[in-house]
């Protein structure tokens, strides 16, 4: 055993565990959410809710977001990207609420626009211009089902 203060920090460094690593890395992982044959699209909107739009896509047990991005730009616009992967859209309604109660809180409007894996350079629809039942119809008729039928579709663009 070192007597030196000096000896005793280098014994520590020596002994310190999994270098290299943060301190969280080794924490235990949440299940991954999985979403069997769900209809696969894209939202995009502001930065500044992606945390908030991200939990409650998340909140119900038919969807999950497999792929998001806090910022990304486009045409030169900051924007918030979230993949989903959906059977159920109870949180669709959940997020015109949320929506409609942020537009009133802040003075900043904004809009989210819904992408297919088809036609990834121009939105589908602005979802401010729809009710949650004319989005929910468009993805179910036009979005592909499964992850194979997504690739295949953004791969004719």
């Amino acid at each position: 055993m070192p007597q030196n203060p000096e000896e005793c920090i280098v014994v520590a460094l020596w002994k310190k565990k999994d270098y290299g690593q943060p301190a969280w890395f080794f924490r235990p992982k949440p299940a991954v959410k999985s979403v069997p044959d769900g209809w696969r699209f894209s939202l995009k909107g502001s930065p500044r809710h992606y945390d908030d739009v991200k939990r409650i896509i998340e909140s119900d047990p038919g969807a999950r977001v497999y792929f998001s991005e806090a910022l990304t730009y486009e045409r030169g616009a900051g924007v918030a990207l979230w993949r989903i992967e959906a059977t159920s859209f109870a949180w669709l309604t959940r997020l015109y609420d949320w929506w409609a109660e942020m537009e009133r809180v802040e003075p900043i409007r904004f809009t989210f626009f819904l992408y297919l894996p088809g036609s990834i350079r121009h939105a589908e629809l602005d979802l401010r211009t729809h009710t949650p039942d004319e989005v929910v119809d468009v993805i179910k008729s036009k979005a592909p089902r499964s992850a194979e039928a997504a690739n295949r579709a953004a791969r004719r663009v």
